[in-house]
Parts: C-alpha cells; sequence; structure tokens
C-alpha cells in the first residue's frame, strides 16, 4: 500500500510522516509471527513494504513492551502455588478417603479376629469332647475296698454337670505315683477372660488320687471358653429311655461284695447240680425244673443286690458355644461305656 501524495515529499518528510504514520500503524494488525515473538526478527520486514523504518518504530517498541508484560506474566503464572480453596478441597479428598480406607480396614481386622475366635472355641471343643469320650468309655465303679473304706468310687451325672472315675489316666512324668485311675468332674463355670470379660466356660476337675472324699479336692483346668451350656443324658438299656440324672455311689463295698458272692456260690452249686443231673429220666427232668426256678430265684436276688450298680450304657453330650456376636455352635456326640456292672470279682 502507497502512501498519499500529501504525506511524501523530500522536504520534512520525516515530521509530516510521523503523525499519519501513527495513524496508519494503529489501523495495522500486527502479524502472528510478530506476536509471538520470533528471535531475532526485524520489526521492519513484517510491516507492509509502503511503510519506512521511521514511521514503525513508535510501533515497534509498544509491541516489544507488550511481549515483556505478556512473558513476565506467564512466568508468574508458571511460578505460582495452590491456592487456600484448593488446599482445602485436597486435605477434605484425602480425609474422605483416610475414612473410607480406615473403616474397610477396622471391619477387616474385627471379621478376622471373628473368625479366629470360633476356630479357636470349635478346635477346644472338639478336644473336649474327644477327651470326654476317651475318659468314659474307661469309666468304672468298683467294689473292691480296704477295710477301713479309704476309697470311694462313683458315677453322679445331672443334666449340665458329671463327675466319675475313669482308668483311662496316662502319667506323662516319672515317679508321680500316680496310676491310670483318677477322679474326673466336668462342668460349667463363670470365668475370665485375657481382655477381662466375663463367660461360661467348659471346666475340667482331675483329681489323681481315689479317695474317700469323691467329688471334693483336684485341680480345675479351663478346657472352653464362650460355652452356652452343657447338656448331658444317660441311656437306661432296661428301660430302653434315656434320662436326665444317674447316681452310682458305693460306700460300703465290703459287705456288698460277700453278698454278691453268696449269690454266685449258690450259682455255682445250681449248675453243679444241673451238670450231675439224676439216676432216672424222671430224676433229671425233677431236677431240671428244680434248676430252672431256682436260677430265676437267683437272678432276682443278684438283681436285687446290683440294682443301682450299673452304670448307664451309653451318654449322650451336647456341647453348645457362642461367639463376640451371641451365634450359636452346636455340637454333639454320643459315648458307649463297655463296663456297666461294678467291678468286683
Amino acid at each position: 500500500m502507497r502512501l498519499p501524495p500529501s504525506v511524501r515529499g523530500p522536504l520534512g518528510a520525516e515530521a509530516r510522516c510521523q503523525p499519519r504514520a501513527a495513524e496508519i500503524a494503529a489501523d495495522l494488525e500486527p502479524p502472528r509471527a510478530h506476536r509471538q515473538g520470533r528471535r531475532g526478527q526485524a520489526c521492519a520486514a513484517l510491516l507492509r513494504p509502503e511503510a519506512d523504518a521511521v514511521t514503525c518504530a513508535p510501533q515497534c517498541a509498544r509491541w516489544s513492551h507488550r511481549r515483556a508484560r505478556r512473558s513476565f506474566a506467564t512466568a508468574l503464572t508458571d511460578r505460582r502455588g495452590l491456592t487456600l480453596i484448593e488446599v482445602a478441597v485436597a486435605t477434605a479428598v484425602t480425609a474422605i478417603l483416610g475414612t473410607l480406607s480406615y473403616g474397610v480396614m477396622m471391619t477387616a481386622i474385627s471379621t478376622q479376629e471373628d473368625a479366629l475366635i470360633v476356630q479357636e472355641r470349635y478346635h477346644a471343643g472338639r478336644i473336649a469332647l474327644e477327651r470326654m469320650r476317651r475318659e468314659l468309655t474307661m469309666a468304672f465303679v468298683s467294689l473292691h475296698q480296704a477295710e477301713d473304706a479309704r476309697t470311694v468310687t462313683l458315677f453322679e451325672g445331672e443334666d449340665d454337670r458329671l463327675v466319675f472315675n475313669t482308668g483311662a489316666h496316662e502319667p506323662l512324668k516319672r515317679n508321680v505315683r500316680q496310676s491310670d485311675q483318677l477322679e474326673v468332674e466336668y462342668f460349667t463355670k463363670s470365668v475370665e477372660t485375657e481382655a477381662g470379660d466375663k463367660v461360661d466356660a467348659l471346666m475340667r476337675r482331675v483329681k489323681f488320687h481315689i479317695d474317700d472324699r469323691p467329688g471334693k479336692g483336684g485341680r480345675e483346668d479351663i478346657l472352653v471358653e464362650g460355652v452356652r451350656k452343657l447338656e448331658l443324658e444317660y441311656f437306661d438299656e432296661y428301660a430302653e429311655d434315656w434320662r436326665d440324672e444317674w447316681t452310682v455311689r458305693i460306700d460300703d463295698a465290703i459287705e456288698m461284695r460277700q453278698r454278691l458272692k453268696e449269690v454266685q456260690a449258690v450259682r455255682d452249686q445250681l449248675d453243679d447240680a444241673r451238670n450231675d443231673g439224676g439216676a432216672s429220666v424222671a430224676g433229671a427232668a425233677v431236677t431240671a425244673l428244680a434248676a430252672e426256678a431256682i436260677d430265676r430265684e437267683v437272678d432276682s436276688v443278684e438283681l436285687e443286690l446290683m440294682e443301682g450298680l450299673f452304670l448307664p450304657a451309653r451318654v449322650r453330650i451336647h456341647l453348645v458355644l457362642v461367639d463376640n456376636d451371641d451365634n450359636e455352635f452346636h455340637m454333639e456326640t454320643q459315648v458307649e461305656i463297655p463296663m456297666v456292672e461294678p467291678l468286683w470279682y
């Protein structure tokens, strides 16, 4: 674009050109390359060919000043920190995430602890039932007693308590003066845990010597903690029914054993008479009939003497455990007792 003749001329061209050049420069849009500030590039080369260096000098200075201000503002923006709102938002998000993570972690830990408690109580319950089974299979009462009656054997069972004599003990140390016979009792009792809580537990009392004070003395051990109840039932094979209680206690075994020996002597004489027989067939028949009648009478007397001395044929054990959330876990087993009759021979 060429300048009009009024602003061109050889005389006073520079003075006349400055006002007009300023108006033209204001109308001109600076090229993008100039606004971006290409390195080392002259301002005059970016202007129109008709404008000389003198005309564009003021505009070039303004552009350079604007570019410098923009560069300084950009540098300040790049170096600035976080605002208070940004810090507050970041802190709030971090707190929320931390709270959620902590809740999940504590729930997982609590669930794991509850599972471990249930597992430990199940394990302890299985061991307790196995021990009760092993000792009940060797339960006995005995008519063998010294003249001073220093030993009293018994089997006393209630619906939540059982004390009896057994021959299932195995001494684990040398020279401890223990035999395979001992007195054992199972019952429930309120105890204090390591955390200071009160819970019911399955207890085992053991006395390593049979004496004249049954049901007293000995050492108590905790078998299972967190027991809701212990239920025991005893099977009567003659009545073919379960009973809630069963009591056998032999205090005076000497007299009872003597009477049983007399009954056994009568039975032996009856067997000898039956084996010898009579001289004739009629005599043999009379002897057989008399032997059967006497045999029935002897059985009746022996049964009367032995009444109250038999042990139950089976014992049913029902153990109910609870966890920290009061959930119940049932465990049950039955134990057969082989030696239901007292030892007296």
